[in-house]
């Protein structure tokens, strides 16, 4: 099922939902209170280098820097821009959104030819969102440089790509099924890379792109510089590592002694049988301050779908996000939701992997994450950029176990929310310390 989003836009964005009649007064069933187990330090970062100018970049670049806004390269970045510009095959060990790209895209800008048409640099992304999310980063990284960078994934007509392709590209962006379709329609060519990047390669190898990833490597140039990174490094990763990098530099800037949650989203954890979820929900959103920017996670493509006509049938400004939906759909629901015309956006755990939005305010757990670390990576699309953010979960009549062990698994402890719904009097209790 394809969500029309000219439905979803009809909605104004802050529009109140609606609550049915008679929802206040319910009672939860079986729910009982939880016990996590303590929260654990998190360790900080200590002070960043002020600027990019001392990463010795040039004049165009740094313009293209100050129209993005970047003030202070990142932590990957600070590490990582200095050994890549050297011609260093690098490992770097970071997270999705802590400015990867950038950290591989300014090299790449430094070092390829402008006059040379053929293609330079082949960059290896788990998924479509995010070969689109790649290539418009390099372009605005590199609107003085003469470079062109062109984005090839399944999901959108292969003659576009064709036609994208046959004008020239120095960097190619792609997903790995759809760079190999090309290397057997002879329509990309990689013997002249000079450099070869895999972003989120743990995701990669996760989604089933192993052999692709080996097969794409095996047709560049030995001699090529590569840059692989990763939040974890799997056994298959280290023998890849080991197989086609050439001594490289290890950068790592996951501390092994923090918590593996992000300090500055608020949790919270919201005792609510399944089957008044929809109705918790749309308290929850009316409640939220203005101009609320929400990324709700469901399971399965099935459970989006419904999820997002029940808030649509309430008046909400929602869409949905899966595998199952067309690729030009999809852009157009990420592009309303990026540029507000939508603040709910209802998506699976893959048709999220790997987008990076800046500025989502609230994440829901609509349905319980299957692990602790499901929901690390959940909760950190919130509180980017140095923002504070808000995580939700619902917790059902048959998730208490699972949620109990997860928390003490992560050493946290989520305040308990209490709802207006299943208080007789319509009044929830200001949210309290769970246990």
């Amino acid at each position: 099922m394809v969500i029309d989003l000219r439905e979803n836009l009809q909605s104004p964005v802050g529009a109140r939902l609606t609550l049915p009649r008679g929802a206040a007064g319910k009672q939860p069933g079986i729910l009982k209170p939880l016990t996590p187990a303590p929260v654990s330090p998190v360790a900080t970062r200590g002070p960043l280098v002020e600027g990019f100018r001392h990463l010795e970049l040039s004049a165009s670049t740094l313009a293209a820097i100050a129209a993005m806004g970047w003030q202070r390269p990142t932590p990957i970045q600070e590490a990582a821009i200095p050994l890549l510009l050297a011609g260093r095959d690098v490992v770097g060990r970071a997270r999705t959104g802590t400015g990867k790209t950038g950290a591989f895209a300014l090299p790449l800008i430094e070092r390829l030819d402008p006059t040379d048409p053929s293609v330079q640099a082949i960059v290896l992304v788990p998924t479509r969102e995010l070969a689109v999310q790649v290539t418009s980063e390099i372009d605005r990284l590199g609107s003085g440089s003469g470079l062109r960078a062109v984005a090839v994934y399944g999901g959108q007509s292969i003659r576009t790509q064709l036609a994208a392709l046959a004008r020239g590209a120095q960097i190619v962006v792609g997903t790995p099924g759809r760079v190999q379709d090309h290397m057997q329609r002879g329509t990309l060519r990689l013997d002249r890379v000079r450099v070869a990047v895999l972003d989120e390669a743990d995701e990669m190898l996760d989604i089933g792109f192993a052999d692709d990833m080996e097969r794409i490597l095996r047709h560049t140039p030995r001699e090529r510089q590569t840059a692989l990174f990763s939040a974890t490094l799997p056994p298959f990763i280290r023998r890849m590592i080991i197989r086609y990098m050439r001594d490289p530099a290890w950068v790592d800037v996951i501390e092994p002694e923090a918590a593996p949650t992000v300090e500055t989203v608020d949790q919270i954890a919201y005792l609510v049988s399944e089957r008044d979820k929809v109705d918790a929900f749309v308290e929850i959103y009316n409640d939220i301050a203005d101009d609320p920017r929400i990324l709700v996670f469901r399971r399965t493509q099935i459970g989006v779908d419904r999820l997002t006509a029940a808030l649509k049938r309430r008046g909400g400004a929602v869409a949905g996000l899966h595998g199952g939906m067309r690729q030009s759909e999809r852009e157009r629901v990420m592009a309303a939701f990026k540029s507000g015309t939508i603040d709910v956006l209802v998506a699976t755990n893959v048709a999220a992997r790997g987008l990076d939005i800046p500025d989502v305010t609230h994440v829901v757990n609509f349905d319980l994450p299957q692990s602790a670390e499901e929901y690390v990576h959940r909760i950190g699309r919130t509180a980017r950029a140095g923002k504070r953010g808000t995580a939700i979960t619902f917790v059902g009549e048959w998730d208490l176990d699972a949620w109990a062990q997860m928390c003490a698994e992560l050493g946290i402890a989520p305040r308990q929310g209490t709802l207006r719904l299943y208080q007789p009097d319509g009044v929830a209790d200001d949210t309290r310390e769970v246990g």
